[in-house]
């Protein structure tokens, strides 16, 4: 699902201007532009990248409760790609004068304050690790609460923060380049670990289906809304947080099946590298966009959109291949750190 939501996020970037801004030709574009466009909610992606995050760690957490271990989880799954991603934006931009986005800032304290995710002006897609990152507190709170007083009091912070949401100023307490509005799908996916399985297991198998085609038909038909709305970032959360509970606890449903697909399992690994280094491609598929709209008369622009599409996604694939192997799995199995010296196992019978 982690996958899925990244290439979502991709297609709306590249598919943006097309969807919205060009004229329509020929027969195709009046159902092909409105398909890529329900499929293209790239803002519900981010929502639903935040209840999953909530629902894996609050299983981490479940299992192996404490704040070091949790803290240190946290800072070297989320820091070394993005730390590489920046730098490689920065060796683009000295190398070869590069730049993603006007008005980014490549002075040295610069770079390393958006390594740090404290800007987010290099690569604006990591405003979402920046809101990740302020919601490591809550989450980790969350948990503790819940451990200590039970699902109501999580309830009631997820219902304070979505409140809160309708507030600017907290919606851009730690800077107006992130967004804390959707900070309450954290805590609804913390619920989804704890209270899902007893939700879903009473669900009959006609209503574990029709929960999964509702929550994706909910999910598109919020593109055709303001998807970075309050309410519908709440629908959007409900809709996410469903499909989590269905995939976690009813992987029986048919529909489903096409997570498992090797593919897909294949994007859900490299999602997080993917989603930092996409933005890499924005001005080639701006590129390939004009060449095909002015030099191919009558180009349905459907098949411009999926075009840069499959462009875009197969020219970061090898890239966020390689930082997941080189980078994530690495920091997250923390191989530089020296090992201990394991005693020798004392098997019987043999010395």
């Amino acid at each position: 699902m982690r996958g899925i939501a990244a290439l979502t996020v991709a297609a709306m970037h590249v598919t943006s201007s097309l969807v919205e801004g060009i004229p329509m030709r020929g027969s195709l574009d009046p159902w092909g532009l409105p398909l890529i466009k329900a499929l293209s909610n790239g803002y519900g992606a981010v929502v639903a990248f935040f209840v999953i995050s909530g629902f894996v760690l609050a299983r981490s957490l479940d299992r192996n409760f404490g704040a070091s271990r949790f803290l240190q989880g946290r800072i070297f799954r989320l820091f070394p790609a993005a730390i590489t991603t920046i730098g490689l934006f920065a060796v683009l931009f000295y190398g070869f004068g590069f730049v993603v986005y006007r008005g980014a800032s490549y002075e040295p304290l610069d770079i390393l304050a958006n390594m740090a995710m404290l800007r987010t002006d290099i690569d604006r897609v990591m405003w979402s690790m920046k809101a990740e990152l302020a919601a490591t507190p809550l989450i980790f709170a969350c948990v503790w609460v819940y451990r200590r007083l039970g699902a109501r009091a999580v309830v009631a912070t997820a219902v304070v923060l979505f409140g809160l949401a309708f507030v600017g100023q907290y919606s851009q307490l730690i800077g107006e380049d992130t967004n804390l509005a959707p900070l309450f799908a954290f805590p609804v996916g913390i619920l989804v670990h704890f209270k899902g399985e007893t939700i879903a297991r009473r669900l009959p198998p006609g209503a574990a289906v029709m929960g999964t085609l509702g929550s994706v038909a909910v999910f598109c038909a919020c593109s055709f809304f303001k998807p970075s709305g309050t309410w519908t970032l709440l629908v959007q959360c409900v809709s996410a947080a469903t499909l989590v509970m269905l995939i976690a606890y009813r992987p029986e449903v048919p529909l489903l099946a096409a997570l498992d697909a090797r593919i897909v399992r294949f994007y859900g690994q490299i999602s997080y590298s993917f989603y930092l280094l996409h933005p890499l491609t924005f001005w080639a598929t701006g590129r390939l966009t004009a060449w095909l709209l002015n030099g191919v008369d009558g180009l349905p622009v459907t098949v411009v959109a999926v075009t840069c599409i499959l462009f875009s996604v197969a020219a970061i694939t090898p890239l966020a291949y390689a930082s997941w192997r080189l980078v994530e799995l690495p920091a997250m199995n923390r191989r530089w750190q020296p090992k201990a010296t394991a005693a020798p196992l004392l098997v019987p019978g043999k010395i």
